[in-house]
């Protein structure tokens, strides 16, 4: 097995504060910019729209009309300075995705004013309250471990401020997505997207070991879009990158999709395409379109003949025709006036009015 940070961890406590954010978030942003510039000699900034008041998004479509999808009685409404999350890891298992073999997922959890500590499957899943939605969360590319930590705990507490009185469970999917060793951008993004279409098998792993009690939601963010789009693809028996789920299709059960940034082809969700059958294991998605998310405006030179990322077309006329009875499951919410010209994921989470908009999508609390 591949070894690095996470297998030096083993029970080991940990906390949320590791290196220098600062230089983190320069580092990233450096990474895109690199490769925005590798792949093309200009820059084009869109205008930001006005868009006037906020307004979140109506509930989706032909959700339940019941106000309450728990039990009665819970016990699990954590705040969001009485955090209890997981992080489930697949950094170590660069060789098992590629080849598609099991792999013991490694799992921690922060649980109250505990630090992280080295935890199991069976603890995670032991640990579920009946009823109570399940969001998994997947991040994008060049996401260091450190700015993971970090990232996952703001973004507990993000959620968790938009319904501070309903319960959830919140789950962090952390993948290999900055140990790719390549001197070209350009390639390097490509191949860590194929990556993050790989991991989208262990994602869908993950939600199957989760009773069909608790309603899904899938949040992902930049190639993490991938990597939900793919888990859903394969759930309903479709093939990625040339492979399939050895169990078939899976059952439906409610899930609900939260795209962010999503680095996807506008069209890779409409049926025949890229993860055509993906809309089939989802009950509602939402996409934050922004038109001016720099990195993604020059996502079409990525490769000949390259429609547009669907977070700065949104859904097309076209595709909308294509999606069929499916187009009422999707929803476009713009997000270009709040995040501006910001792609990396903390242009999301420091955004109250972001988790607001998508608040239904993640407590199924309409």
């Amino acid at each position: 097995m591949a070894t690095g940070f996470m297998t030096s961890l083993g029970s080991q406590h940990f906390t949320v504060a590791q290196g220098n954010p600062v230089l983190q978030r320069c580092r990233r942003y450096w990474l895109i910019i690199v490769w925005a510039f590798a792949w093309t000699p200009w820059m084009a900034f869109g205008q930001l729209p006005d868009q006037g008041g906020f307004l979140p998004p109506p509930a989706p479509a032909g959700s339940p009309t019941e106000p309450s999808y728990f039990p009665a009685e819970t016990s699990f409404v954590r705040d969001a300075c009485d955090p209890d999350y997981w992080i489930i890891s697949t950094r170590c298992a660069e060789a098992e995705v590629e080849a598609g073999v099991h792999y013991d997922y490694q799992v921690y959890r922060f649980d109250g004013p505990n630090p992280g500590r080295g935890s199991s499957m069976d603890e995670l899943l032991s640990s579920l309250q009946p009823g109570v939605p399940v969001c998994f969360m997947a991040h994008g590319s060049f996401v260091t471990w450190d700015s993971m930590l970090t990232d996952s705990a703001e973004t507990y507490r993000w959620l968790r401020r938009a319904a501070p009185c309903q319960p959830v469970h919140i789950i962090f999917y952390t993948w290999a997505s900055d140990d790719i060793h390549c001197s070209i951008p350009g390639l390097r993004v490509n191949l860590l997207g194929r990556r993050a279409s790989l991991n989208g098998f262990y994602l869908a792993d993950l939600v199957s070991k989760v009773s069909d009690r608790h309603p899904i939601c899938l949040i992902g963010h930049s190639h993490g879009t991938r990597m939900v789009s793919a888990a859903l693809h394969s759930m309903g028996g479709g093939c990625v990158e040339g492979r399939s789920l050895a169990g078939g299709p899976q059952p439906p059960r409610r899930i609900r999709v939260v795209l962010a940034a999503a680095a996807i082809d506008h069209d890779w969700l409409n049926p025949n395409e890229r993860f055509g059958l993906a809309l089939n294991q989802s009950e509602a998605l939402i996409n934050l379109r922004n038109h001016s998310d720099l990195p993604l405006t020059l996502y079409p030179l990525r490769r000949p003949i390259s429609g547009k990322a669907l977070a700065v077309s949104g859904f097309t006329k076209r595709d909308r025709a294509a999606l069929g009875a499916a187009n009422r499951k999707v929803i476009d919410y713009d997000v270009t006036r709040i995040v501006g010209v910001g792609h990396i994921w903390d242009n999301y989470y420091s955004q109250p009015r972001i988790a607001d908009a998508i608040r239904h999508y993640v407590y199924f609390d309409e």
